[in-house]
């Protein structure tokens, strides 16, 4: 290995091995195994102004806030391209403060730790067609503290990941554009997997994302396909037409993060079953969280409110969990069950919405139990061939009928708290042989 002069870089790149680096030998590491080392602070070099020291999620509310390079320092893409190509496996390439540039993307088939100085700070970006950084082979990437973007409009993803183990934390992942120059779809149905997305993991990677930052993707931050299972906390995504979406047969967890200003928030589609735990998806314009197609998996104690249409959208044969999610202040429902989706309901809160609290319908089934559904339209809404069972759920104060059935529908309805409604408890429209069983409510 050369050494590389100071003066080949704006600020100094640091190359070391050892007990700090990962993996050090050409066999794949165990992912629990591989520790983010504790790493000197780069100082920048001199500017007109000092660039900010803060990451994303440093502050108390685990917000991200925006500070613009106040100087640009370019390392040579040659340069740059060269100190990967000889750094040994296991090798951690440090980066000072300034601007990366790269011409293509660059492939990674050997293990390695990519540091920078914070993502406010160092910025790698690639002015090429592809993406920036591509994983494959059974290879070990750790990348933390930096920003990686894509500054041309070129389709295509920001990272990709098809095999290894990916590791990111404090990362900001923005510029992936998608095939089509058209506005963002408004519903669950006009998702399709596109190119656009800061990050794709699929495969066989294991993969465990921190504290990351997504936004400016246009189809969206995270797409996560065939049987990948990531572990994904603490991250935020801002716009595109899904936050984050699960599809083929993926699973893992998606835990304390912020989707929102998407079309929707996180998308769940064929027969993924990720498990969603406490995260706030709010402000998108369709719908907080969507299932579709065969989706099954839980979502626990999600915030999905104030969203253009529905809190949380189960479509097609999708069977989810939902269990004590906050569903407010969305524009037509809280939960909304469309086709012949079912799965289960219990312990969620919807207000706020204009139509209903739930809405059933087409020929959905799911079971509802001792959900809150307050100041909407009207609490349980079974339309059309809407079925399934309502128990124990409190349908009150809702400013027009607690539940109300029309005429093909068959629900079970026992148990429920039906009090303070404006119009009256139960509006029974169905038909005399329709198979509904209401008992006392």
């Amino acid at each position: 290995m050369p050494d590389w002069p100071d003066t080949a870089y704006p600020q100094r790149v640091t190359l070391s091995y050892g007990e700090a680096a990962i993996g050090g030998t050409s066999d794949m590491p165990s992912p629990y195994a591989v520790p983010f080392p504790s790493m000197p602070t780069a100082t920048p070099p001199p500017s007109s102004g000092e660039l900010p020291d803060t990451h994303p999620g440093d502050d108390a509310g685990g917000q991200f806030e925006e500070h613009p390079l106040t100087g640009e320092w370019s390392a040579s893409p040659a340069t740059f391209l060269e100190v990967l190509a000889e750094a040994p496996p296991g090798a951690t390439i440090e980066l000072g403060a300034g601007v990366y540039r790269i011409p293509a993307t660059i492939n990674f088939r050997r293990h390695a730790f990519l540091i920078g100085a914070g993502s406010t700070r160092t910025r790698l970006e690639s002015t090429g067609p592809g993406p920036v950084l591509r994983l494959a082979e059974s290879a070990a990437l750790a990348l933390r503290d930096l920003t990686i973007a894509v500054v041309n409009d070129a389709p295509g993803n920001v990272i990709e990941a098809t095999d290894g183990a990916l590791i990111m934390e404090r990362v900001r992942v923005t510029g992936a554009r998608g095939r089509r120059n058209t506005s963002t779809p408004d519903t669950p149905d006009d998702t399709s997997p596109e190119p656009g997305y800061g990050l794709v993991v699929g495969g066989a990677v294991w993969a465990t994302i921190t504290s990351c930052q997504f936004d400016g993707n246009e189809a969206g931050g995270i797409c996560v396909r065939d049987a990948c299972a990531p572990t994904i906390v603490d991250i935020q995504t801002e716009g595109g037409t899904a936050g984050v979406v699960f599809s083929g047969q993926s699973a893992g967890a998606l835990t304390r993060s912020r989707c929102i200003g998407s079309a929707i928030g996180i998308l769940v589609l064929d027969r993924a079953r990720p498990v969603l735990d406490a995260n706030t998806c709010r402000a998108n314009t369709h719908t907080g969280i969507a299932y579709r197609l065969l989706a099954t998996g839980l979502a626990r104690a999600n915030d999905c409110s104030d969203n253009g249409s529905a809190g949380i959208w189960v479509g097609d044969a999708a069977t989810p969990t939902l269990e004590s999610n906050q569903c407010r202040g969305n524009r037509t429902a809280g939960i909304v069950y469309r086709r012949a989706s079912g799965g289960i309901a219990v312990g969620n809160s919807c207000t706020g919405g204009a139509i209903a609290g739930i809405w059933i319908g087409e020929g959905a089934c799911p079971e509802l139990e001792s959900n809150r559904c307050e100041a909407n339209g009207t609490g349980l809404s079974y339309t059309e061939f809407g079925a399934g069972s309502a128990r124990g759920n409190i349908c009150a104060a809702n400013s027009l009928f607690g539940i109300s059935v029309s005429v093909l529908a068959s629900p079970v309805l026992e148990a429920n708290d039906l009090s303070g409604n404006v119009l009256g408890t139960i509006v029974d429209n169905r038909m005399p042989d329709s198979g509904a069983l209401i008992v006392p409510n």
